[in-house]
């Protein structure tokens, strides 16, 4: 019964350690500097234009500009962290940084600035680990983006998967980027 009762305590240990260390492995996997492959990454436009579809003919020609504009395949991505920050850099924009732990931080979209209240271009963003992937979480007046990035088991590969949503767009748009290791 004492053996049973210690085998059981090892197994909780270690299934409590393994996924942290798994996941702190994949965290410094995607440091680094990643080079779009634009041959396994979704056309954005293609994607828009499939988002946009079901909204009436007016609508659509204010929300297929306005949605390039902020959704573009960036050619390279940069990923820093530490224990208590993350810092993307989308190459052509401001960086974005915040607390590693989710705390909400304004952002100004066009200057990197942080913002002291949400309105115009400034929005709210959050990023965290969850189970090997980083979350990066825009939210606007008029809706949100979700950046998730992980990586391939072999550390070459990330994949940037992308969610709008928004009150105005008849369903999500979704795409996927696929970025190779460049340092």
């Amino acid at each position: 019964m004492r053996r049973q009762r210690i085998a059981l305590l090892v197994a909780l240990v270690f299934s409590a350690v393994l996924p942290a260390a798994l996941s702190a492995q994949q965290a410094s996997q995607l440091r680094g500097t990643w080079a779009i492959n634009r041959q396994q990454s979704d056309d954005i436009n293609a994607k828009i234009n499939t988002a946009v579809a079901r909204m009436n003919v007016v609508v659509r020609q204010i929300a297929r500009p306005r949605l390039r504009s902020t959704n573009t395949a960036y050619p390279q991505l940069v990923i820093v962290h530490d224990a208590t920050n993350i810092r993307v850099d989308m190459q052509g924009r401001p960086s974005v940084s915040s607390p590693a732990n989710g705390q909400p931080v304004l952002w100004q979209r066009e200057t990197g600035r942080t913002c002291t209240q949400m309105r115009g271009d400034c929005v709210q963003v959050t990023t965290q680990w969850s189970n090997g992937a980083l979350t990066q979480t825009f939210r606007a007046e008029d809706g949100q983006r979700v950046n998730v990035f992980t990586v391939s088991p072999d550390g070459g590969t990330m994949t940037m998967n992308v969610t709008i949503t928004s009150p105005r767009l008849p369903s999500p748009l979704t795409y996927k980027l696929v970025y190779n290791r460049a340092s």
